[in-house]
């Protein structure tokens, strides 16, 4: 199955100023004085770096994948992911689970993308397929000792409805989405094997 997913959009500016409330169901949004609202941005962690979670690739992982960049390498464990042209033209890698449940890409772009905006910046490109997507959650983790966050966020196409989970992460070595995803039904079952399959990006220069 291909999906349109996100492609990156270096220069967007979004209003991150109003009053925050919660809806019935626990979400937060932000009240404009215009009217408008949007989600918030959950997840802008004042953890320290000594707290946040770090991924780390293990002896399982035996496959492994070479940017042409010369960036990062990927390493994955062939026995619970098979390589795939990715349903993106953008990205340089694919991932499909051996249950044909899941999927997962790889979006590298040579550019530095502030980090504080990165997640908005992907919602914004996730509502030009599902208007109505949102943030669900922002975790700042590292992987391999390369500092990112990790977006949550829902989005449905063609009556479905799926839960992305995507690694951001940029610096000098340019910018980097490793993303996978399922549908809603199926996430909470597979989030340890998106964390499993993440864990083994490693950038050659953090």
């Amino acid at each position: 199955m291909k999906y349109k997913t996100l492609i990156l959009i270096p220069l967007l500016s979004l209003s991150l100023l109003g009053e925050e409330a919660t809806t019935k169901s626990g979400k937060k949004v932000i009240l404009h004085e215009n009217f408008t609202w949007k989600y918030a941005e959950v997840g802008k962690s004042n953890t320290s770096n000594s707290n946040l979670r770090n991924l780390k690739q293990t002896a399982d992982q035996t496959g492994i994948l070479k940017s042409k960049y010369d960036k990062y390498d990927i390493s994955y464990n062939p026995k619970n992911w098979e390589s795939v042209k990715a349903s993106n033209d953008s990205a340089e890698f694919g991932f499909e689970n051996s249950k044909k449940t899941c999927y997962s890409m790889v979006i590298y772009e040579g550019i530095e993308i502030p980090m504080d905006s990165f997640p908005e910046i992907v919602l914004a490109n996730a509502k030009d397929v599902d208007a109505n997507a949102y943030i669900i959650d922002v975790e700042e983790v590292t992987v391999n000792g390369l500092p990112g966050k990790i977006v949550k966020y829902r989005a449905s196409s063609k009556g479905l409805n799926f839960i992305f989970y995507n690694f951001l992460s940029s610096g000098k070595f340019g910018s980097i989405q490793f993303i996978a995803f399922t549908l809603e039904s199926t996430f909470d079952r597979e989030v340890e094997s998106f964390d499993a399959l993440i864990a083994g990006l490693k950038v050659k220069e953090i």
